[in-house]
C-alpha cells in the first residue's frame, strides 16, 4: 500500500478516535484501515495507537507523529493542487457538514452545478443542526447559521438571513393573529434550541437598535431545523424562521408572516474550517462556489421583492 495512503488512514483514525468511523468516511472495510496502520507501525518501528475494546488513544510516538503527518499530507495536497487548473483535474473526497434545512433549500437543489464542474470530487455531506468538532468528526468544513462561539476554527462569512415570525393558517384560525407583543402571552412559541433543556422559551425581536427577548408560553422544543419548520406547518405554534427556503409556503398561504414590526436580528451564515494551512484546492473551490451561490440566491429574492 502507498505510504501516504496509510498516513491518511492513520490521521482519520486519530481524528475520529475510531477505526469504524474512519472506515465509514472512506467507504472501506474496517479491516483495511486496521491493516494499513499496522503496516505503517511496522515501517516506523513503533506503535502509534493504544487499542482497547472501549477506545483508541495515541501513544507518545503517535502524538509526535500525528501533527507532522498532517503537515506533510497538507503540503502534498497543496503541491498537487498547484497543477490542477481544469475542473476534471480536481479530485479527492470533500466532507462537509451543514444544517439540514440549509442543505435541502440551498445546497442540494443547485449541487448539480458543482458535480458537473468537478466530476472527480466525491462529496460527503452530513447534516447536523448542532455544533461539531470538524477535526474529531473528520470533516473538512462546516456550515453554520447563527452567531458563532469563540473558537480556534477559521470562519468565512457567507451571508446574513432575515428571520420571519411565522405561523400556519390553521394555527392563526385557532388562536388569532397577534397584533402586539402583549398578545403573544395568549400564543404558543415553538422553541428551537441546539441543546434542549430547562431554559424558558423566548421570542426574540429588535427595538430601538437593541435585541430583546420576551418569555412566551411553549409546549414544544425541537433541535432540528427540519422539525422546526414541520412543527410550524402543522400548526403547533409560532416560529422564527429564516426567510430562505420558505417563499413557496408564504405564497401558498401555508405559512403567514406575523408581527413584521418585531423581527429578530438577522442570522449570519458562515463556513468554518480548522486551519488556513491545511486547506485543499477542492475545499477552496467548494467554498467559493457556495459564496457565489448564496449571493445569486440573495439577488433573486431581491428582484422578486421589487
Amino acid at each position: 500500500m502507498d505510504k501516504f495512503e496509510a498516513m491518511q488512514r492513520f490521521v482519520l483514525v486519530a481524528q475520529t478516535n475510531s477505526f469504524t468511523r474512519a472506515a465509514e468516511l472512506l467507504g472501506l472495510p474496517k479491516s483495511s484501515i486496521s491493516s494499513a496502520i499496522q503496516a505503517l507501525e511496522q515501517q516506523l518501528g513503533t506503535r502509534l495507537l493504544h487499542r482497547s475494546t472501549r477506545r483508541i488513544t495515541l501513544t507518545q510516538d503517535g502524538e509526535a507523529y500525528l501533527p507532522q503527518c498532517q503537515a506533510l499530507l497538507a503540503e502534498l495536497d497543496a503541491l498537487e493542487s498547484q497543477f490542477q487548473h481544469q475542473g476534471e483535474e480536481v479530485r479527492g473526497i470533500l466532507r462537509v457538514d451543514m444544517p439540514s434545512r440549509f442543505a435541502s433549500t440551498v445546497v442540494l437543489p443547485h449541487l448539480h452545478q458543482w458535480l458537473d464542474r468537478y466530476p472527480n470530487v466525491r462529496l460527503q455531506i452530513s447534516c447536523t443542526d448542532h455544533d461539531i468538532d470538524p477535526v474529531k468528526e473528520g470533516v473538512d468544513c462546516v456550515i453554520r447559521v447563527g452567531s458563532l462561539k469563540d473558537s480556534t476554527l477559521v470562519a468565512r462569512p457567507l451571508a446574513s438571513y432575515q428571520l420571519l415570525n411565522c405561523a400556519s393558517k390553521r394555527y392563526l384560525e385557532r388562536f388569532g393573529v397577534p397584533k402586539s407583543l402583549a398578545d403573544l402571552q395568549k400564543h404558543r412559541l415553538i422553541d428551537y434550541a441546539q441543546k434542549i433543556g430547562d431554559r424558558p422559551a423566548t421570542f426574540e425581536y429588535q427595538e430601538n437598535g437593541e435585541v430583546r427577548q420576551l418569555a412566551m408560553p411553549s409546549a414544544l422544543s425541537v433541535n432540528s431545523t427540519d422539525a422546526y419548520l414541520a412543527a410550524c406547518l402543522s400548526g403547533l405554534g409560532i416560529a422564527q424562521i429564516p426567510e430562505i427556503g420558505i417563499a413557496d409556503y408564504l405564497e401558498s398561504g401555508a405559512l403567514v408572516s406575523v408581527l413584521d414590526q418585531y423581527i429578530a436580528e438577522p442570522m449570519p451564515v458562515s463556513v468554518l474550517y480548522p486551519s488556513r494551512r491545511q486547506i485543499s484546492k477542492r475545499q477552496t473551490l467548494f467554498m467559493d462556489w457556495l459564496d457565489t451561490l448564496v449571493a445569486q440566491l440573495a439577488k433573486q429574492r431581491a428582484r422578486r421583492e421589487t
